[in-house]
């Protein structure tokens, strides 16, 4: 999913630059970074963070497990865009700060996660007989069964992107890059 925001001035920023020797490049670069960062934190982390564990989100994980992630892809020389990217891997429901089952038999139950507009099926059951009742994947990998999963954050990011959150988006970046541009200006010739 792609959200695009556009910024409006750039080319008389770069004639207002020329006069002093300085480029516009860097300014944009620290303009879409900066609405980059505060996008995924203001708009993404803390509207879904009631729904998950608290250390989910912001934790550091080790090798390839990315599941609860949302990475930023920052601007850089010759890369002029900044990206917020959610995982799509599935979180695990023990990983969501509520969830219940509804018992369909003695032995299977289905799994609800609790989330930002209600209940979302998971994908995995509930033993109700049994003493632990732990969420249980349906499928088996070398044997073993693994937990079930609930909705990825790419899930809850695609609900959470609507077009208020896009103009506010593209508001931030308007004013970041003003301000920046008149911090860059201020300094002077080179």
């Amino acid at each position: 999913m792609k959200l695009g925001v556009k910024l409006q001035g750039t080319s008389f920023a770069r004639a207002q630059l020329a006069t002093v020797n300085r480029k516009v490049d860097p300014v944009l670069r620290g303009a879409l970074n900066t609405t980059a960062t505060k996008t995924r934190t203001q708009d993404y982390v803390k509207p879904i963070g009631p729904i998950l564990k608290s250390s989910l989100l912001g934790r550091q994980l080790s090798g390839a497990d990315t599941r609860g992630k949302i990475r930023i892809k920052r601007a850089r020389r010759g890369m002029m865009n900044a990206r917020v990217i959610p995982s799509s891997s599935g979180i695990r429901v023990d990983d969501y700060k509520r969830w219940v089952f509804e018992a369909l038999s003695a032995t299977r139950g289905r799994v609800y996660v609790y989330g930002l507009r209600g209940q979302k099926l998971a994908a995995g059951f509930v033993n109700p007989s049994s003493n632990r009742q732990t969420p249980l994947s349906t499928r088996i990998k070398r044997g073993k069964i693994s937990a079930a999963l609930g909705p990825s954050i790419a899930y809850w990011f695609k609900q959470l992107s609507t077009p208020q959150m896009q103009r506010r988006t593209n508001a931030f970046l308007q004013r970041e890059f003003e301000r920046r541009l008149r911090a860059e200006i201020a300094k002077g010739i080179r």
